[in-house]
């Protein structure tokens, strides 16, 4: 019975053998691609020299997948040879130009965060791994999709981002050219405070923390005086921003104690961790309450993964 249909059906049959490998080779054909780009990319470790390669070849990677199974799925409905089917599949290529067009009408968000993440994989303002601040969240770039940008927050939540929007904000980026964060703590000091002494032990404190970098070198600056008393800025680097986050706090803590065990006339005992970038501070007055790490243009940004 089974041979009888076989050979009623042999075309039928011999065009859906043949959609099923067309389709089987797509599939093949996407893995093979992705296995040549990652063997490509490990062997000339471009994910090590460039960072951005892998952002890169990641959105090429989606895009030629789309292509391919796009092509196979149009080719498989045509060998069928089922008449509807058969429209279908050239619909779906002679009118591609035009399908175009009408989804761009028809949904102009989603193709603007198509065309965004291709610019976002190319233009590179952000890239895989890497520790932005959009607005105000801060995270690390887990993945760009072909429509949306995914981060990684200090605190393990995930923040899902249009790469529409993205393409339209300032992004601030701590690691697209260099990952070292100046951490800084700013101290309020009464008139009779003995500054060189300050400084001496604000710096021996922060040449002993472990997290300090050898280059730029710590250094402490009188930022401000008015009728209260005198501000002064201890400016220590660390490797990255998490690291920077870490070593402000453990300095923060230590100065606070520092000056009170040896008795230095404080003119409010406020100390604040600032983002130590010369001119980023906020005047320190009646404004010196600590902000939170999310706020804008508070502490220095919460880091970790």
């Amino acid at each position: 019975m089974v041979v009888d249909f076989l050979a009623e059906h042999r075309a039928t049959a011999i065009n859906v053998g043949i959609a099923i490998v067309i389709l089987v080779g797509a599939w093949l054909l996407i893995r093979l691609m992705r296995r040549a780009v990652a063997r490509f990319l490990a062997h000339r470790r471009l994910a090590e020299l460039d960072a951005g390669a892998r952002t890169r070849f990641a959105m090429i990677e989606r895009l030629a997948a789309a292509g391919i199974v796009f092509l196979g799925l149009g080719l498989a409905l045509y060998v069928l040879d089922v008449g509807i089917l058969r429209r279908i599949s050239v619909a779906m290529f002679a009118s591609a130009g035009l399908v175009g067009i009408a989804l761009g009408f028809a949904s102009q968000t989603t193709a603007a965060n198509l065309i965004s993440g291709v610019i976002i994989a190319f233009v590179q303002p952000l890239r895989l791994g890497d520790r932005v601040r959009v607005e105000d969240e801060y995270g690390q770039v887990e993945e760009i999709g072909l429509f949306y940008t995914s981060l990684k927050t200090w605190d393990n939540r995930r923040i899902v981002i249009p790469n529409q929007f993205l393409s339209n904000k300032v992004i601030k980026n701590y690691t697209l050219h260099d990952a070292r964060m100046a951490a800084g703590i700013v101290m309020r000091l009464d008139f009779s405070a003995d500054i060189d002494s300050v400084r001496a032990t604000l710096l021996d404190l922060a040449r002993a923390h472990p997290l300090l970098i050898p280059e730029p070198q710590p250094e402490v600056e009188v930022v401000d005086t008015d009728d209260s008393g005198i501000s002064v800025r201890l400016t220590a680097w660390a490797a990255d921003q998490p690291d920077a986050w870490k070593l402000g706090a453990a300095l923060r803590e230590q100065a606070f104690k520092a000056m009170s065990a040896q008795g230095v006339p404080m003119s409010a005992s406020r100390i604040r961790l600032v983002e130590g970038v010369p001119g980023a501070e906020t005047s320190p007055g009646a404004d010196a309450k600590p902000d939170a790490p999310g706020t804008p243009g508070g502490g220095v940004d919460r880091g970790g993964s």
